[in-house]
């Protein structure tokens, strides 16, 4: 009798021991793949216990990561050949739309032209006119995301903001719009690219001249760790807006009859989102806000 306790009793603290070493392998595999998946570089994955179905499944673990990481380059190899090709197609855009909208203006001078002639030549230098900015924010995107260390330096936010902002009283000044500025005492320095943020701003100050009816408000403040930017404007109260696809490439409900290019708050987010901030908007009533967090 003592003898069929005492195997049983060996039977169970072997089970368990096997148990303990499964889980401890698996634990090991987990932690493995885990640095592997986070730390994206190539690496074996070691077994600790030679048995044979965990051999064979870190074989199995081993290719799939192997294969992911193969993946990542490849995609990675892929965006930047986009992003070069888009780059190199919007330079070699640029010279000939320039070229084409000053023709059209010289062909516009024409005394002889009839109206319907003058009507056509508008319509291309508009739609000319719509492929050069097109193509320029494309090519200020793909630099933008190309952009190497050096040309990073210590700005100070707060007084490109301030530049930017008095770049806009002359067309303010045309207007009945009313204009109101909060901005920090603080310098708010961030490191970045000045002609990164100067887009960033210009662009803001250009939404909101789109569709402002009658004010426009810029605020500044500096957080305990970031800055926070707003920039509001007052709107007709029949201009649809879908707060949530603003940011959206091309999203034409907002660009309706305004004109623009569906770009602007598309490149502002990816500007924003590349130097690790964020960016919302909001719609109160007749009120829409961008804030920005740096």
């Amino acid at each position: 009798m003592w003898i069929l306790v005492s195997v049983l009793f060996l039977i169970v603290v072997a089970l368990i021991l096997r148990i303990i070493n499964y889980k401890k392998q698996l634990h090991s595999f987990t932690k493995q793949i885990h640095n592997l998946r986070t730390e994206k570089k190539d690496g074996l994955i070691s077994v600790d216990n030679f048995d044979e179905d965990y051999i064979n499944l870190a074989k199995e673990l081993q290719q799939y990561v192997d294969e992911g990481h193969e993946l990542i380059e490849q995609s990675e190899k892929d965006r930047q050949s986009v992003k070069h090709m888009v780059a190199g197609i919007s330079h070699d855009f640029r010279t000939p739309l320039t070229a084409a909208m000053g023709y059209i203006q010289l062909a516009e001078k024409d005394e002889g032209l009839s109206v319907e002639n003058a009507e056509n030549l508008k319509k291309a230098y508009d739609k000319t006119k719509y492929l050069k900015e097109l193509s320029d924010e494309f090519f200020a995107l793909s630099l933008m995301e190309n952009r190497p260390e050096e040309e990073l330096t210590e700005i100070s936010f707060k007084r490109l903001l301030e530049n930017v902002t008095l770049e806009q009283y002359e067309w303010i000044g045309k207007t009945d719009i009313k204009f109101e500025a909060d901005i920090t005492d603080d310098s708010c320095m961030i490191r970045a690219a000045e002609v990164d943020m100067t887009r960033l701003l210009m662009n803001l100050y250009s939404n909101a001249k789109k569709y402002a009816k009658s004010s426009i408000k810029v605020s500044l403040k500096k957080g305990e760790s970031d800055l926070i930017l707003v920039i509001e404007n007052d709107m007709d109260k029949d201009t649809v807006i879908d707060e949530r696809r603003v940011f959206e490439p091309f999203h034409r409900e907002y660009v309706g009859e305004q004109g623009g290019n569906g770009l602007g708050l598309y490149i502002t987010k990816r500007i924003v989102e590349n130097y690790g901030g964020k960016i919302m908007a909001e719609k109160r009533a007749d009120i829409f806000s961008v804030k920005v967090f740096l």
